[in-house]
């Protein structure tokens, strides 16, 4: 595998981040970005801070053809994710979805097979888990506060090579990483915490994680919140187990408080990830017939504080 073009679609604080740092290591990045701005970009890391000059596109039509595309924007039901793509694909070009959610990977196949100019490519569907709490202060300054490693896997097990040698990309730019076998169970892992963290930083009223760790009526709620993600995973018989609840609360009490990627997005009134986040499992336990009040009481308040919001 050669790869020396990536390309960096949505770049924020994860793109933003994650692209610098395989630019530091030598590889040619471009980023596509309405947050981020060409020149100089300061990177203030756990890892060890940095400043670098990036290249930054408002246009895909203007960028190279690339080997390696990584996908971190938001995830929306209205982003054209072909259209975008198109000017940049390579035949045998490797997308990585690295995004909060489930469902991204499945989605970009279907709408790929559908597409009588695009089907014919022979793209490699991967995609990636960010452990990590990262916050964009500016369009020229990042902030990587903890954590910060990535699990990536492949759609099609079959193509598990190309999730190892990406995962050992991130590796060689000093980025932890580990390829995994099981995509879709490394995705509920990872919405065990947005599930409760996320969607409690904004119901409950505009709160840092270290406040929702530290009350016994949020853990309560982040617990049985997770309780029910495990009930959609065990139904597919994709659960990462039981263990990983009290895991993901321990890790966030060793965390510094920290604001999610959606009570930042609230506080800017901009769209919240909710159908990725919440929507797509809801989905799923309506089609297993499970029954998850919590994740269904969330869902609604979630959508009317981002109807209220959207209007301010």
């Amino acid at each position: 595998m050669n790869i020396k073009t990536i390309s960096v679609i949505g770049a924020g604080s994860v793109g933003g981040f994650y692209g610098a740092m395989l630019q530091k290591a030598g590889y040619n990045v471009q980023f596509f970005s309405n947050y981020l701005k060409s020149g100089l970009l300061t990177i203030k890391s756990v890892w060890g801070d940095f400043q670098i000059n990036i290249s930054v596109y408002n246009d895909t039509k203007q960028m190279e053809l690339s080997d390696l595309i990584i996908i971190t924007t938001k995830v929306y039901t209205d982003i054209p994710y072909l259209s975008l793509l198109e000017p940049i694909l390579k035949p045998n070009s490797i997308v990585l979805f690295l995004q909060n959610g489930i469902n991204q990977e499945e989605n970009f196949k279907a709408q790929l097979s559908k597409n009588q100019k695009l089907k014919k490519y022979d793209l490699m569907i991967l995609g990636g888990l960010a452990f990590t709490c990262i916050n964009r202060i500016s369009s020229r300054e990042i902030h990587h506060l903890d954590y910060g490693a990535i699990k990536i896997g492949s759609l099609d097990k079959k193509n598990h090579n190309y999730a190892k040698e990406v995962s050992k990309l991130f590796t060689n730019a000093g980025i932890q990483s580990e390829s995994v076998l099981n995509l879709r169970k490394a995705r509920w892992e990872k919405l065990l915490w947005n599930i409760a963290f996320n969607t409690l930083s904004v119901i409950g009223h505009n709160v840092t994680t270290d406040v929702i760790v530290n009350s016994k009526n949020s853990l309560f709620l982040a617990e049985n919140l997770m309780k029910e993600i495990l009930f959609i995973a065990e139904k597919e018989k994709n659960s990462p187990g039981r263990k990983k609840i009290q895991e993901m609360i321990d890790k966030t009490i060793k965390m510094k408080p920290y604001k999610t990627s959606m009570l930042i997005d609230y506080e800017n009134h901009k769209p919240l990830e909710i159908e990725a986040i919440i929507g797509e499992p809801l989905k799923l336990a309506k089609k297993y017939k499970l029954d998850t009040p919590y994740l269904k009481f969330c869902y609604h308040l979630l959508k009317f504080l981002d109807e209220q919001n959207q209007k301010k």
